[in-house]
């Protein structure tokens, strides 16, 4: 009798599922550029500055920040130095630790400068780090959006990397990353946090880069 009384909603979950599948529960939208005259193999160490956090969540410029580098370093493909080694050469040259990001329109880059960074920062920054590349961002949303058809967990972050020698701009990104639609508990399925939401971000934003 059990085993009846379930299978309406068994049915009912996968048709769920095949609607997701569909229609796209989870979906990204990515905005990238590379700068076709640089070769980035010779890109082997970059600088990771503390994020510019643009969202309600209080802490997660840091959150993603360690994310995002995280998956760097599980690439395998790039060093990065640690975050208090940067800190104490940003510090030293008076940088604000919450550097401006000024989104795609970033990839524009100005002749003197590249958002708050100066080419002469930039190489001195280059210098004290022995990099090939810094890379500034900020997280413009990280939060579950509640709709009227349910809630799901979104991620959205904008980077940059700029060439130390030259404060240009060679890579740079937009990337926003929605989680699955959080259907009820009582169904059984699990949530997907906000948490994996944002590796899932980091990873496919790593992806991009072209040094691998």
């Amino acid at each position: 009798m059990n085993d009846i009384r379930l299978k309406p909603v068994v049915s009912i979950v996968i048709c769920l599922l095949i609607l997701c599948g569909f229609t796209g529960c989870a979906h990204r939208k990515t905005k990238v550029f590379v700068n076709p005259n640089i070769n980035f193999k010779f890109v082997k160490k970059v600088a990771v500055l503390p994020f510019e956090n643009l969202s309600n969540d209080r802490f997660a410029d840091k959150k993603v920040r360690d994310i995002f580098v995280t998956a760097l370093l599980a690439s395998e493909a790039l060093e990065v130095p640690e975050l208090g080694d940067v800190l104490q050469v940003v510090n030293s040259l008076g940088i604000d630790a919450g550097l401006e990001q000024a989104g795609l329109s970033g990839m524009q880059q100005d002749k003197k400068q590249t958002g708050t960074i100066t080419k002469e920062t930039a190489k001195a920054i280059g210098q004290a780090l022995g990099v090939q590349g810094i890379i500034l961002g900020s997280v413009e949303e990280y939060s579950v959006i509640r709709t009227t058809s349910g809630s799901f967990p979104e991620v959205s972050l904008t980077l940059r990397m700029i060439d130390p020698k030259t404060g240009s701009i060679i890579w740079a990104i937009s990337h926003t990353e929605k989680g699955s639609l959080i259907l009820p508990s009582i169904l059984g399925i699990g949530e997907e946090t906000l948490t994996e939401t944002a590796i899932k971000a980091a990873k496919r934003v790593v992806d991009t880069l072209v040094f691998k």
